[in-house]
């Protein structure tokens, strides 16, 4: 029960992040670090990178922060540590001629320890899109839906 309406309330804020985009504040200590590469493969269409932040409530339930677009090949953020946030990565393209577009995402939840930084590499090249995230020590962090949040 508590997964359906975790769900529920994620699509309704996804929903209205969508709607109501607003930059994230980035007030946390900087521990990532984003290397993204974005290219569409043709002079005819574009792709945009950006990547949402949630805050994970008590319950699993996800609170939109903000959005950071990453439209610099390195961008340094933060995220609170010791506190899980749910990263969803977009990728949003369009055709110029075909008029066109899509959008595919890959989300994550992250507790970031206290003192660590991440690398994430973002990448989005000829419709094939990948997003890693390694620790200090080069250990990738492996992909943790919201579902895998545990209620507390």
């Amino acid at each position: 029960m508590i997964g359906r309406i975790s769900a529920i309330l994620l699509a309704a804020g996804l929903l209205a992040g969508c709607s109501g985009m607003k930059p994230y504040a980035d007030t946390a200590e900087r521990n990532l670090r984003i290397r993204t590469q974005a290219e569409s493969g043709s002079a005819f269409s574009s792709v945009r990178a950006s990547v949402d932040v949630y805050r994970v409530e008590r319950g699993c339930i996800a609170e939109y922060e903000g959005t950071t677009e990453l439209n610099r090949a390195e961008i340094t953020m933060g995220i609170p540590a010791e506190r899980p946030s749910y990263l969803v990565f977009r990728f949003a393209s369009s055709a110029f001629l075909g008029s066109s577009s899509s959008t595919i995402s890959h989300d994550t939840l992250l507790t970031p320890r206290r003192g660590s930084t991440y690398d994430v590499r973002v990448r989005y090249v000829d419709n094939i899109y990948d997003v890693a995230i390694h620790d200090a020590a080069g250990r990738e962090i492996e992909t943790r839906r919201l579902r895998a949040c545990k209620s507390s």
